[in-house]
């Protein structure tokens, strides 16, 4: 069984990263942070809530 990816970072309705790294997806929302990217915490347990994460699924 495949594990969801839990995080998704997007830039204008285009996934950037898909993927459980939350370091990766820090540097890939950090230098698209200009075109407005958007991070999504998909995972069912929030334990740190943090400034540039979304909590939720993109839609």
């Amino acid at each position: 069984m495949a594990k969801k990816k839990r995080y998704v970072v997007m830039v204008r309705d285009k996934t950037k990263y898909s993927g459980n790294q939350r370091l990766l997806a820090w540097l890939v929302w950090f230098a698209n942070r200009h075109n407005k990217a958007v991070a999504y915490d998909c995972g069912e347990w929030i334990v740190e809530p943090s400034y540039w994460l979304r909590i939720g699924n993109p839609k």
